[in-house]
């Protein structure tokens, strides 16, 4: 499986997905609850010689933007 890790989640679903490999996600989040507007990669686990995991969290990359 190819190295996903840090990509936007629907580039690395799709980048996968190419490969013929189905993938599942699953979200986490700190604490803070930050709102953020970029989802990003932070786990990719091979479950099966077809399948994948991808746990992603949102980040706040434009720091320009407003707080809510």
């Amino acid at each position: 499986m190819r190295n996903v890790e840090g990509l936007e989640l629907s580039a690395a679903i799709n980048a996968l997905e190419a490969d013929g490999i189905q993938v599942t996600t699953l979200e986490v989040s700190s604490r803070k609850g930050v709102d953020g507007d970029e989802r990003r990669v932070v786990r990719a686990k091979q479950t099966g010689e077809n399948s994948a995991e991808l746990t992603f969290a949102v980040f706040k990359t434009r720091i320009d933007a407003p707080e809510e």
